[in-house]
């Protein structure tokens, strides 16, 4: 099993300089791995991203605080997550093929019909449905972080060990700020929902796994 996320950038089309975006997008993704065999970024404002099904919610969340902290009015990210089978794996990921690759396209088509900015595809119907609407329910939060909320969550999605104190240290603002921000941004929350989605996701693959 693979996982495939598939998006693109919301609003992109208003900026003059899509550098805004792009050079802090690929910086990040120049973290996870090589371009074009993990990842790529095409048609202007899409991307397309290989990762094993445990880290994708994590992978998602990250890209996510990545374009909210840039502060540019509007401007957000669409994410479809599938995850199943690759059947055909190529040097260029967008020639490789699969369930998982079918499911995230399509998945972001009808993210954007229904304008929501996250949603997972699988082959497990009962998993979709209630992923889905967790995430429905965390968008409301997500959707509205501020560039000083996204940055904190950047931090914490990226190294989950951070203390608030370590966290100031490296953002030069008071551990008083820092709690602020992860409490309007309901982080806590958030990285509990990663978690669950994670032992969800390893449950699911230990069992087929094992018969």
């Amino acid at each position: 099993m693979k996982a495939s996320i598939t998006g693109d950038i919301v609003h992109s089309q208003g900026l003059s300089d899509p550098s805004i975006w792009l050079n802090p997008l690929e910086n990040f993704l120049n973290e996870f791995g090589e371009s074009p065999v993990g990842w790529e970024i095409y048609r202007g404002d899409s991307f397309q991203i290989e990762v094993q099904p445990e880290n994708a919610l994590r992978m998602s969340l990250i890209i996510k605080s990545v374009i909210r902290k840039l502060n540019v009015k509007k401007l957000d990210v669409r994410i479809a997550i599938g995850i199943g089978e690759k059947r055909f794996s190529s040097k260029h990921i967008g020639r490789s093929s699969g369930d998982a690759f079918v499911f995230s396209g399509r998945l972001l088509e009808k993210l954007k019909q229904d304008k929501v900015n996250l949603g997972v595809k699988s082959p497990w119907p009962d998993f979709d449905r209630e992923f889905n609407m967790i995430f429905r329910l965390a968008l409301v939060i997500m959707d509205g972080w501020t560039a000083n909320s996204a940055e904190v969550a950047e931090l914490m999605l990226k190294s989950s060990d951070l203390t608030q104190t370590e966290i100031a240290g490296v953002l030069g603002i008071a551990q008083s700020t820092v709690n602020d921000r992860i409490r309007r941004a309901s982080l806590y929350e958030i990285i509990e929902m990663e978690a669950y989605y994670r032992d969800r996701i390893s449950a699911i693959l230990n069992r087929i796994q094992s018969k």
